[in-house]
């Protein structure tokens, strides 16, 4: 048997080599306030592990490496790359449920993010609105005393999550008004206003600078808010910064 702490050293290495090459293939940004790159994943990895015990480290590790992979793959031009606030969920998980819950939490992360990605109909450009809350935020509001107690990254809200995914992919194969099928590579925008990289990271860091992002990714512990209408509010902002407000 190999003993633990070689199977922690190749798990490091992993989230080491990932780190590399998410450097080098992403534009991986932050939006965390006076920085210019995000946590890496090694460093998540390092902050949490010695409060868990060595089994769990171990999914943890491979977890996070299984997440960041997914989402290079589905959203290769996803621009902010902010795991904080997932990894201390997931960590916390660990520490509550044991290793197993660990392994079905992220597998489960890295398959939404593929059936939302580039290599399905649905074809969304950016994992934002899942990391930074909007998604989670909008299904809150629509039943907050029965969901208020659910946090962004809970498998209740992630169960949801691949329902709606499969929701959109019949609704693209009907062609409907919404979600069409596409007749080009261009990835879906089912939204109002341009999601060009130099319009969405001009957007995102403006809302980051306001307070009006549901969930601070780059916060180990962030509060996450449901309780304002997000979605509107950026719509505002982005008709507003499209006027040079």
């Amino acid at each position: 048997m190999t003993p633990p702490e070689t199977r922690e050293g190749r798990v490091r290495e992993l989230l080491s080599t990932l780190d590399d090459t998410l450097d080098a293939a992403a534009c991986r940004g932050t939006l965390a306030p006076g920085r210019q790159a995000p946590t890496t994943l090694l460093a998540l990895y390092d902050a949490h592990a010695p409060q868990l015990s060595p089994e769990v480290r171990l999914h943890f590790g491979r977890g996070l490496w299984r997440v960041a992979r997914a989402q290079l793959d589905a959203f290769p031009g996803n621009l902010f790359w902010d795991f904080d606030a997932l990894a201390a969920r997931v960590a916390d998980l660990g520490r509550r449920c044991g290793p197993q819950s660990v392994t079905e939490r992220t597998a489960l992360v890295a398959a939404i993010q593929h059936l939302f990605g580039r290599k399905t109909p649905i074809r969304f450009r950016y994992v934002h609105d899942f990391m930074y809350g909007f998604d989670w935020a909008k299904w809150v509001r629509r039943a907050p005393a029965e969901r208020a107690a659910i946090g962004p990254f809970d498998e209740a809200f992630l169960r949801q999550l691949w329902r709606r995914g499969h929701e959109l992919l019949a609704l693209i194969a009907a062609d409907d008004a919404k979600y069409p099928r596409l007749r080009d590579d261009r990835p879906r925008n089912p939204f109002g206003f341009s999601r060009e990289p130099e319009d969405e990271a001009r957007l995102f860091r403006d809302l980051a600078a306001r307070g009006l992002l549901p969930v601070a990714a780059w916060e180990g512990a962030p509060r996450a808010s449901w309780d304002r209408p997000f979605y509107e509010l950026r719509a505002e902002r982005a008709a507003a910064l499209s006027r040079g407000r």
